[in-house]
């Protein structure tokens, strides 16, 4: 009998200071496509209290080859870092995948550690490599593959992309799911990934070009039996769905909800990504169905408050449009997500100064704000809002707009590992953020005030007061009050264990 290859699949550490903590599905998703009966697999993830670098190197001995799917930024130097050890010990071939390879293949490739990239939708293409590498076959004609060969790069034609159902279902056996059940809203939640790829054209998102536009989501009866072994195997009560766009089809969301409540698994979802113009589309049944089904909330990108940037990032959204979704969400009982983005770049900056462009900034900020104002003015019941910095990520039009406006993009792929915000953000933005983000947007919530008002009465009145004031003047002068959030926030956390911004 033949002796079976070993394939090793790793997860890089995606952070320089902390770890995943989600469900690491698109290393599941690969692993779930290796042929048992063929091959050995070991899956590794970067995890904390654990030597995972002496783990992959050590699985890497004797191995046929060891994958990694890697993201911008410090995935990479993780990733390259532990590829320099396997090459001292293990004559395996090196694989790399994931979002920052299937935008720069040839770049990641002049690095003298990866041998093969894997580009675009990998799960096909890594089964099909993984059995050219077994029986030593040319990687010539491989569909979604570049790759060396006798010193030169080279790149095969893309593999079309393929209905994600044509796939197995993952095989969460190969985790500890107890490892990634998290808590939301004092219930065990998991994630779930229901689709992959994209149909919208967004100018700042990538996924355009990884998947050409394109979209394919998990059979409904499919996402359900996923879901129905979550609840019934480990107890969840809620479900975060991952997806960039889960409510995409009307007819299929009326299926998904109608075969949901017929289960009866008494499970709460959310976490799910809508797009605002389509949803408001949804007939008015559709959104109850929603309601009865068990959503909690529904996560939107804004990303701007300016009418002319929407519609130059192609975001095919008005402003009043992000008003009236949040008003319908708020009849239906949804909690809204916000998403801002703040620095994006746009032509006229080419011909603005410094500090006209930071004046532009500014004006991004108020408009942030005058839209949250018409959203949630008299209930500030917002679950969640982000607001980033853009950053030069590659793959779309903003892209080469920042190069044109200056921005030098790494020419090597171990300096991707560091990409930080746009050029024209300085650091005084930064400090803006943090203080919106971790003071301001929270405490100014009379419901999230609500929630902290049990202990320590007096000071979370006065942040809660200070937080009001300063929405409503727009001020970030003098951070008295946020020095002392700071301040608090750490001493509570010396004395209680317990950080100011959680509760009971």
């Amino acid at each position: 009998m033949q002796k079976k290859q070993k394939v090793v699949l790793f997860l890089p550490k995606a952070r320089k200071h902390t770890f995943h903590g989600t469900l690491p599905v698109a290393l599941l998703k690969l692993a779930s496509m290796v042929d048992r009966k063929k091959f050995d697999l070991d899956l590794i993830i970067a995890k904390p209290n654990v030597d995972y670098e002496k783990q992959v190197v050590e699985a890497s001995k004797g191995a046929m080859c060891v994958c990694l799917s890697v993201l911008t930024g410090n995935d990479i130097t993780n990733a390259l870092t532990i590829t320099k050890k396997i090459r001292v010990v293990s004559k395996a071939t090196v694989v790399w995948g994931g979002w920052h390879a299937s935008i720069f293949p040839e770049q990641t490739l002049e690095n003298q550690y990866v041998d093969i990239v894997i580009r675009g939708q990998g799960e096909r293409t890594f089964q099909k490599l993984i059995e050219r590498l077994a029986e030593k076959k040319s990687l010539k004609g491989l569909l979604g593959v570049s790759y060396k060969e006798g010193g030169k790069i080279k790149r095969n034609e893309d593999r079309p992309f393929e209905d994600i159902n044509n796939f197995p279902p993952i095989s969460y056996n190969l985790v500890n799911l107890e490892d990634y059940i998290s808590t939301f809203n004092g219930m065990r939640g998991m994630v779930s990934f229901t689709s992959q790829g994209c149909p919208f054209n967004c100018k700042f998102c990538a996924e355009p070009l990884v998947y050409k536009q394109q979209y394919s989501a998990l059979s409904n009866d499919r996402i359900l039996d996923e879901w129905e072994f979550f609840v019934k195997e480990h107890n969840i009560k809620f479900v975060g769905i991952t997806d960039d766009n889960f409510f995409v089809n009307e007819a299929k969301i009326i299926d998904f909800c109608q075969k949901l409540l017929k289960r009866k698994l008494g499970v709460k979802w959310g976490k799910a990504c809508g797009r605002v113009r389509q949803m408001l589309a949804f007939k008015d049944s559709t959104w109850q169905l929603i309601a009865d089904a068990g959503c909690m909330d529904i996560e939107i990108g804004d990303e701007s408050g300016i009418q002319s940037t929407l519609d130059f990032i192609n975001k095919q959204l008005s402003v009043e449009e992000i008003v009236e979704f949040t008003n319908k969400c708020r009849k239906y009982g949804f909690e809204v997500m916000h998403n801002w983005l703040y620095g994006i770049p746009l032509p006229q900056f080419k011909t603005m100064n410094k500090k006209e462009i930071n004046a532009w900034i500014w004006k991004e900020w108020l408009a942030m704000f005058d839209v949250m104002d018409k959203c949630h003015h008299k209930y500030k019941d917002y679950d969640e809002v982000r607001v980033c910095p853009y950053y030069p990520y590659p793959g779309n039009p903003l892209f080469d707009l920042s190069c044109e406006l200056g921005f030098k993009p790494p020419t090597k792929l171990e300096n991707w590992a560091n990409l930080k915000p746009a050029i024209w953000l300085d650091d005084s933005w930064n400090d803006k953020r943090r203080m919106l983000l971790h003071f301001i947007f929270p405490y100014a919530s009379d419901f999230y005030a609500e929630r902290h008002m049990k202990k320590f009465r007096l000071v979370q009145r006065f942040f809660h007061e200070t937080a009001k004031f300063r929405w409503k003047y727009r001020y970030f002068g003098f951070p008295l009050d946020y020095r002392l959030y700071e301040f608090y926030t750490n001493f509570r956390m010396k004395i209680t264990g317990v950080s100011a911004t959680e509760h009971d």
